[in-house]
């Protein structure tokens, strides 16, 4: 069955995965519900989607006792408690989109079974994906931004992800709007010693559950391409080593933390915050291999939502 409709993609992967969890894995439609983060009905909906559509015959469709053994492998490598890896329809697209849902549906899960209402948020192109994925919430949900933004020239950028998650609830939006790199320390300490700012800093640092991206140096990587870090600056970084970005924190291959002067003007989440919470790295993708393994060697973060192929690599 070949679908392009990345919603479509969703359903049918939703189907395949409640199915084998319940036929395979042998957990109850309650227990699929909390496990994948969704209602029973719709579980129930799934399942019989699956084999209307000849998913379920004597085996489940979908190789999930492949994905299931990498998240095993993953969680050992890394010390992880949270891992979900997403199958690849297609090894050479962008799974983006497929993060994207898994993330919004992430978040409905700690919503509905944990009682969260208070979510820190990183940057990037995933977090932009879980907005468009994440369904209207008639709750007070707020979203706060755990770094400065990585907006062009400095501009107030008002479309960004988080913006775009807090649409979707009846929470409060809490966004810094200042640059991820100011243009010298001094001016970052005058800044984050705003009020309003130190407020909402400390906000993001003490949320339960923070949602992040990761990022690098890389071409095509938003920090690159926004260019809010000057050539010289990111010249510096590179020759400190650093490789893997999380909410503006830098990491080099053995995953340890870059500290130079360069990273005393990122507008950043202190990671000893990162200890204290639930901490989510969404991200796939051929060119994050590197990075991913960099911050994921930091021992910081508690849980990994990624694709298979990257899975493999990592």
């Amino acid at each position: 069955m070949k679908v392009q409709d990345p919603k479509l993609i969703d359903e049918v992967f939703l189907s395949k995965k409640s199915a084998w969890l319940y036929y395979v894995a042998r957990l109850n439609q309650n227990e699929i519900a909390r496990k994948i983060g969704i209602s029973k009905m719709r579980v129930h909906r799934l399942i019989a989607y699956a084999e209307k559509n000849g998913f379920v015959k004597t085996f489940v469709e979908g190789g999930f006792d492949q994905t299931f053994k990498l998240e095993n492998a993953l969680k050992d490598k890394y010390q992880l408690k949270i891992c979900e890896v997403i199958p690849n329809e297609d090894q050479y697209s962008d799974p983006v989109e497929m993060l994207g849902a898994a993330g919004a549906r992430f978040i409905m899960n700690q919503i509905n079974e944990n009682n969260i209402s208070e979510f820190g948020i990183g940057t990037g192109s995933t977090i932009n994906s879980i907005a468009k994925w994440l369904p209207k919430i008639n709750q007070k949900i707020d979203f706060i931004t755990l770094n400065g933004s990585l907006t062009s020239h400095n501009s107030i950028q008002t479309e960004t992800g988080i913006n775009q998650i807090s649409y979707k609830t009846n929470g409060e939006c809490y966004n810094v709007g200042i640059p991820l790199m100011l243009v010298s320390i001094e001016q970052k300490e005058i800044v984050e010693n705003i009020s309003f700012i130190k407020e909402i800093m400390e906000k993001a640092e003490n949320t339960k559950v923070k949602i992040l991206g990761v990022g690098g140096l890389f071409e095509t990587s938003q920090i690159v391409r926004s260019n809010i870090f000057s050539a010289t600056s990111i010249d510096k970084l590179k020759k400190a080593g650093a490789l893997g970005e999380v909410a503006g924190n830098f990491f080099d291959k053995d995953g340890g933390l870059i500290k130079i002067r360069e990273t005393k003007k990122i507008s950043s989440a202190n990671v000893d915050s990162f200890k204290k919470s639930t901490t989510v790295l969404i991200a796939g993708g051929s060119d994050k291999i590197p990075q991913l393994k960099s911050v994921l060697k930091s021992g910081l973060f508690k849980g990994l939502i990624t694709d298979e192929e990257t899975s493999k690599q990592l």
